[in-house]
């Protein structure tokens, strides 16, 4: 057989150089192949990201589709607060038993408070050679390689994609260029996800804005504070909202709406305003942020502790009035952004608008009242009492020419008539009176007493109350509030010693004095009547060098005589 010579190397060098060319070419292909079903993927994900609105869902799919494609065992999403704080952390790779062991989410410390404080991408071959590291909580599972991309539309960082563990060992550059295509794309969903949100959340609100100036405007009803409480409640997803109402002294606010947590506590109650947060917002007219209602314990305004984040909003009432709209949130949930003081400041306006419309309308049915009660007093006056008084004289023209016994009967029907316009006069001055307005003349002070003994006290009689010459021209202001301490004592003295089936009370004005004449059928104040309510009137009466006397009645019960110069 022949012999065959074996190959030179120098015979099998363009085989060798042709294989190696053809390894490079296959390598590159595959890496072409590979790339161009990442990009398959990326563009399928932005398709799925970029189409879907809720935050939520947004935020969970870009951790799950970055593990996905990148072949990570764990992925995890930090989103970032305005104050730079790890505001939510969504996690993908660990069962919900492991997390709940875990306990509380990271606080944005270590490696992962690296990206928050330098938002560039760090990828890791092993986690623990890194400085910055500062190793894993109880319970959490150890991790290896790592990359952290953050997530950002140009100078807006929304937070940062972090993926642990790959199942090819380490991270490749390839890997951290695609996390920062998928972080980038995912940038673009956030932020179309919270101006969706934003939109749809300030939709709410004008829509209920425009609905409540709806209602004020065409609805009489007086209940739209309430209504307003509920809905700005429901708008701000609040825990607790109050109306504040500050008193005419401006010195104290007085809780007049409350609904929520805490709101029969806080109902009615009134608090100083001095250096409260109230008081700062009302005084400086511009908002205020409290980033914990219970701090405000401390300043006597709300008792409930558990509520969290809070603001108070101050509104104008009318020319001088003023108040405060409060809102807050338990403990633990949310803070108000800048949009929901937007949109409280909004609602204020309206609940101001709703109390003056309020006060407008009580005015206008006081006003038509007064109108209604000076039609009958005038009725009465140019009607009956002068049906009565010609009544009367004809009586006294009849008296003149009967016999003395006939004649008496008939003067005392006579004196009854008398009295019957007395009391209707009265009556009529009554009338003309708004019971709502508080009234310094005596007249106005003496009745507003009879009315409050007799609502004390229905079981006793309804005084008799007669006025006689120019009281009111007559009485100053300290008289009128002696006059009315006298009548004050004096009611209360029939009240307490009781059994009196008519009390008569009159006023007079004449001869430069002003006397208060106080009489009963009753049993009398007994033998030991209370001397410091006595000693009271005659220290009263002392004072003008004027006199008092109490004495048994003429015909029986009680006589009190009160009289000073003038």
């Amino acid at each position: 057989m022949p012999h065959h010579a074996p190959a030179r190397a120098s015979d099998l060098g363009p085989a060798l150089e042709f294989e190696g060319l053809l390894a490079q070419l296959v390598e590159r292909a595959d890496q072409m192949m590979r790339s161009q079903s990442r990009l398959r993927d990326l563009i399928r994900v932005n398709n799925d990201l970029t189409s879907n609105l809720d935050l939520e869902t947004v935020l969970r799919k870009i951790v799950e589709i970055g593990t996905e494609l990148i072949h990570a065992e764990f992925g995890a999403m930090g989103v970032i607060a305005e104050d730079q704080s790890m505001e939510q952390f969504i996690t993908v790779g660990m069962n919900a038993e492991t997390i709940e062991r875990i306990g509380a989410m990271p606080e944005g410390k270590g490696l992962l408070g690296a990206l928050i404080a330098d938002p560039s991408p760090v990828r890791l071959a092993e986690i623990a050679d890194d400085a910055r590291s500062s190793g894993f909580p109880a319970h959490h599972p150890l991790m290896k390689s790592f990359l952290g991309v953050p997530i950002r539309v140009r100078d807006s960082v929304y937070g940062n994609l972090y993926l642990t563990d790959s199942k090819n060992g380490q991270f490749s550059a390839d890997d951290e260029e695609l996390a920062e295509a998928l972080a980038a794309t995912a940038g673009i969903a956030i932020a179309n996800a919270r101006l969706f949100e934003e939109a749809l959340y300030r939709e709410k609100w004008a829509s209920a804005l425009a609905e409540t100036a709806r209602r004020l405007i065409e609805d009489e009803d007086d209940q739209h504070l309430g209504f307003l409480v509920d809905r700005v409640k429901e708008l701000a997803d609040a825990d607790m909202v109050s109306i504040g109402l500050v008193t005419s002294a401006r010195t104290d606010l007085v809780i007049d709406r409350v609904v929520g947590s805490g709101a029969d506590d806080l109902m009615g109650t009134s608090f100083s305003l001095g250096e409260t947060v109230a008081g700062e917002a009302i005084r400086s007219g511009e908002p205020v942020l409290v980033p914990d209602a219970g701090l405000l314990d401390d300043h006597h305004f709300t008792t409930p502790t558990r509520l969290g984040d809070a603001m108070v909003i101050p509104f104008t009432i009318g020319a001088g009035g003023a108040g405060v709209l409060s809102l807050a949130r338990l403990k633990g949930r949310a803070d108000f952004g800048a949009r929901d003081l937007d949109m409280g400041m909004s609602f204020a306006s309206h609940i101001s608008v709703s109390i003056d419309r309020a006060e407008a309308r009580t005015t206008k049915r006081r006003v038509a009242l007064l109108e209604d009660r000076s039609r009958i007093a005038r009725d009465l006056h140019d009607h009956v009492i002068q049906r009565l008084f010609a009544t009367g004289l004809s009586l006294q023209a009849v008296a003149a020419e009967l016999a003395p016994a006939d004649a008496h009967t008939v003067t005392e029907q006579v004196k009854e008539i008398d009295a019957s316009i007395a009391q209707i006069r009265q009556s009529i001055f009554a009338l003309h009176r708004d019971p709502e307005v508080t009234s310094v003349s005596l007249r106005a002070r003496v009745l507003e007493i009879v009315d409050r003994v007799e609502s004390q006290d229905s079981s006793s009689p309804r005084p008799q109350v007669t006025f006689l010459g120019p009281v009111d021209l007559m009485a100053d202001a300290p008289l009128t509030d002696d006059v009315a301490a006298v009548v004050t004592e004096a009611l209360a003295n029939v009240v307490r010693h009781g059994q009196a089936t008519n009390v008569e009370v009159v006023i007079s004005a004449a001869a430069g004095r002003v006397t208060v004449e106080v009489t009963d059928d009753g049993i009398g104040p007994g033998t030991s009547p209370r001397l410091s309510g006595l000693a009271n009137l005659r220290s009263r009466a002392d004072s003008y060098d004027g006199s008092f006397e109490l004495e048994p009645g003429p015909e029986g019960g009680t006589q009190l005589v009160w009289s000073v110069p003038v």
